[in-house]
């Protein structure tokens, strides 16, 4: 039977934005090689009951980063762990849960504003 073993999901905090960051598996649960760039279908973000599917087409070095805001529900606090989905439809088991926090910011001030005099 084939598994993949999938790596731990980890939160990087960056200025300005949140980034969810996951290294992609590169083995499967017997040991065989891994290629994630061929072989996985898909990553699943799991928050609470639910699940986004993120496409593992952008690459950054040897990690895949999506902003927050892009996978989230929306604003609090989330538990939420990753599955990768092989190429055959194989589900990894679950990442390591992590709790992600996501505040309401208010927004920027207005810019160039003009007082037209008549």
């Amino acid at each position: 039977m084939k598994r993949l073993i999938f790596a731990v999901l980890f939160v990087s905090t960056g200025v300005g934005a949140e980034t969810l960051t996951w290294n992609p598996p590169t083995e499967r649960a017997d040991g065989t090689p891994l290629d994630p760039m061929t072989e996985i279908a898909e990553y699943r973000l799991v928050c609470g009951e639910v699940v986004t599917s993120i496409e593992p087409t952008v690459a950054r070095g040897e990690q895949y980063e999506l902003t927050k805001h892009e996978v989230l529900p929306g604003y609090g606090e989330h538990e939420c762990h990753m599955t990768a989905v092989d190429t055959d439809g194989l589900e990894s088991d679950p990442s390591a849960t992590v709790v992600l926090a996501w505040e309401p910011v208010e927004p920027r001030a207005p810019t160039d504003v003009l007082v037209i005099v008549e």
